[in-house]
């Protein structure tokens, strides 16, 4: 028998080299699979149905967390001082929160970190009552009145303190008190529990739409930023964590984050109508024309891809330190980089 070469099929051979390939491909796919989360179950503190916090509520009703892998619970409170609180006391793993809150306690020296931006832009308005409107001519006029923040010593607060201080008004001359972010913050605007109000959307388009509150400074968009700041640049809403935490669960922050920015994609390409339905009712405070309004008036402020530029961090704490005396005197001790990270968001898969 001749012993000559013996010609394989070339039918045979590509259907080795397909088997091949495929091994290699389930090999690669494999060894880039998440890794085993350290904490499955996480609480995330936030504040109500708040146009900043949106893709936190977004993740959940479109199941992106799931999806990474994460069980989570929402606990709700009236403004981001009890947001941190409950995050820096243990019961809450992750808080939604203002980045300014990162510098605010760091000027107590604890470290909080923000590990995704929602919003560019504050998304606050300032308006003064219709029912105040006649005593009002400008931020002089302040002195005396009665003006509604989320809580007192939320970042909003903060806010409205800058802009009184810029206006060489006294801080002591106005009351601040506490209304919320939701339908009691409209209620104590309609029956003149207060003269003015500091507020994010659905309640502020709510009010003007109503004609129950004037506008006086806009800061959900870029010129509005750069007229109330002198600066194009104040990230406002940020997922925010504890350094701590970071360390000891790298792998369920980045499901976080993914998650997160996930959100932050369907918020690009959504119609006002589509991201309405994936939210629960209680966003649209009982109108749902009037919260999809509100979202079109909001929708500037997203952040498209979570991440922060160096300069807008350094942009808060400048504009803030002028008047927090806190954060003045912190500044030598304030590391601003290590406030926030993109660390997890350069990592999303995309």
């Amino acid at each position: 028998m001749s012993r000559g070469r013996f010609a394989i099929p070339a039918a045979a051979v590509s259907a080795a080299r397909m088997t091949l390939l495929l091994t290699a491909l389930l090999a690669s796919a494999a060894g880039e699979a998440a890794p085993p989360l350290e904490k499955t179950h996480i609480d995330i503190a936030t504040v109500g149905a708040v146009m900043g916090y949106l893709p936190v509520d977004i993740a959940i009703s479109k199941g992106y967390f799931k999806d990474e892998g994460l069980d989570v619970e929402r606990s709700m409170f009236p403004g981001g001082p009890k947001v941190l609180q409950s995050m820096l006391g243990g019961t809450a793993d992750f808080g939604s929160s203002a980045y300014s809150n990162t510098l605010t306690m760091a000027a107590k020296n604890q470290k909080v970190v923000a590990v995704a931006l929602m919003a560019r832009y504050p998304g606050y308005v300032f308006g003064i009552s219709s029912k105040s409107a006649a005593k009002f001519k400008s931020m002089k006029d302040l002195s005396g009145m009665k003006l509604g923040v989320t809580s007192p010593g939320s970042s909003n607060n903060l806010v409205l303190d800058y802009l009184a201080s810029k206006a060489g008004v006294d801080l002591k001359s106005f009351s601040v008190i506490g209304v919320g972010a939701e339908a009691g913050a409209a209620a104590a605007v309609r029956q003149g529990q207060i003269d003015g109000l500091i507020s994010v959307d659905p309640v502020i388009t709510m009010l003007t739409d109503s004609h129950d509150l004037n506008v006086v400074a806009d800061m959900r968009t870029a010129s509005g930023v750069q007229a109330a700041f002198g600066s194009a640049q104040y990230p406002e809403a940020a997922i925010l964590t504890t350094a701590d935490f970071i360390a000891k669960n790298p792998h369920t922050v980045q499901a976080v984050v993914n998650a997160i920015v996930r959100a932050e994609k369907f918020l690009q390409t959504a119609t006002p109508d589509e991201v309405t339905d994936a939210l629960p009712t209680a966003y649209q405070l009982g109108n749902r024309q009037t919260f999809v309004a509100a979202y079109k008036n909001s929708q500037p402020i997203f952040s498209a891809d979570g991440r922060f530029d160096p300069a807008g961090p350094v942009a808060v704490f400048n504009i803030l330190s002028k008047f927090d005396k806190e954060l003045a005197d912190a500044k030598g001790r304030i590391d601003i980089p290590s406030t926030y990270t993109n660390r997890f968001v350069d990592a999303v898969r995309h």
